[in-house]
């Protein structure tokens, strides 16, 4: 599986909302590329000409990603990742929209049964507690049906952040068991620079960025290239410092 590639422990992914934000100076502080417009929502969606293009131009050098919009009739969900699967991407987000444990557990088994070629993400949306709730106690269904990856994110942006529709506990244990059965997690959803020490000691896969290295913190806004830097230099010295905290206890 290629989320496998990604070798560290904690991975950095940056959402830029078009090519023009990709600058050559940024991606030295990005691990994983991901393709969203914020001007069309939660998960707005790169026209496909334009994701074609990135993937053309930074594909050999990072992990890319791209989400499929807010996009909630299962119909829809289908062909839209029928069309980014041809693109050549490392990783597809589709939200799941759905508060139902059946309902939920049918679209993932339907979508499971497509012989996708591109490592698709489930976006579960943490300020829908029901729904995160739901998807907490059916891991080990999400893994038989050889879905590898989560993401953790918020749906309505003006609320809170990811840390504060769920406790450090939940998050936890959430990645905790979703560790033990093999699924990697990623964590986004308004994430500020100042939570990235707390954010590091739950030893998501992937830890998301946007409004944090935006000016003005503003997710519609330009990325700030020092802003960006800095969220990476954290995240150097805190791996340094799990390192060697391991070897010094090997």
């Amino acid at each position: 599986m290629k989320v496998n590639r990604l070798n560290k422990s904690s991975n950095i992914l940056v959402s830029f909302k078009s090519l023009q934000e990709i600058s050559v100076n940024i991606l030295d502080f990005v691990d994983i590329i991901d393709l969203k417009d914020p001007k069309k929502g939660s998960l707005g969606a790169w026209n496909i000409s334009q994701i074609n293009k990135a993937v053309k131009t930074f594909g050999k050098q990072k992990f890319l990603s791209a989400t499929i919009g807010d996009v909630k009739e299962r119909k829809k969900i289908i062909e839209n990742l029928f069309m980014f699967d041809r693109i050549g991407l490392d990783f597809i987000k589709f939200g799941v929209f759905i508060n139902n444990e059946t309902e939920m557990i049918e679209l993932l088994r339907e979508i499971s049964e497509i012989n996708f070629k591109t490592q698709l993400v489930p976006v579960i949306f943490a300020d829908n507690h029901k729904l995160i709730e739901i998807t907490k106690n059916n891991l080990r269904k999400i893994k038989e049906l050889n879905f590898n990856f989560l993401l953790l994110d918020t749906f309505l942006k003006k609320k809170g952040d990811l840390m504060q529709e769920c406790s450090f506990n939940f998050l936890s244990k959430f990645i905790k068991k979703s560790r033990d059965l093999d699924i990697a997690v990623g964590l986004a959803g308004k994430l500020k620079t100042k939570q990235i020490p707390q954010l590091f000691k739950l030893r998501a896969k992937v830890i998301g960025f946007r409004s944090a290295v935006c000016e003005k913190n503003d997710r519609c806004s330009l990325i700030s290239e020092n802003k960006t830097r800095n969220i990476y230099s954290i995240f150097n010295r805190l791996l340094i410092e799990q390192h060697n905290k391991q070897a010094y206890v090997g």
